[in-house]
């Protein structure tokens, strides 16, 4: 997890402080700052990123086979190729919009970096 650098702060009334501490108590978390990250912060829906989590298994032990060149029978390998980074693509694209975060810009350098 990334080091958290940067301070938000908010002033509230004591009514206000006392509706966010109720409902930090009623979702289970101890801590107000872990609260208000979870309540800003989209939640991400865990069985599609468990099933990404998956895919992306999938694919890196497809690719490991394809590159050690266990896979008799299989379509030429610039087929393969060709759709290993297709998919990778999708699956990167998938993992983004899960978390909420826009798509990398062509030529630019875009959030996610190295895939």
């Amino acid at each position: 997890m990334a080091k958290r650098t940067h301070t938000i702060g908010v002033r509230v009334h004591a009514g206000e402080y006392a509706t966010l501490d109720a409902r930090r108590d009623a979702a289970g978390i101890k801590e107000r700052g872990a609260y208000v990250r979870q309540a800003v912060v989209p939640a991400v829906n865990r069985e599609a990123w468990v099933a990404l989590a998956r895919t992306a298994s999938n694919l890196n032990q497809l690719t490991a086979h394809l590159n050690a060149g266990h896979l008799p029978g299989a379509p030429h390998p610039m087929y393969l190729s060709d759709l290993l980074v297709t998919l990778t693509e999708e699956v990167r694209a998938l993992r983004l919009a899960l978390l909420g975060v826009a798509p990398e810009e062509p030529g630019g350098a875009g959030p996610g970096g190295g895939g």
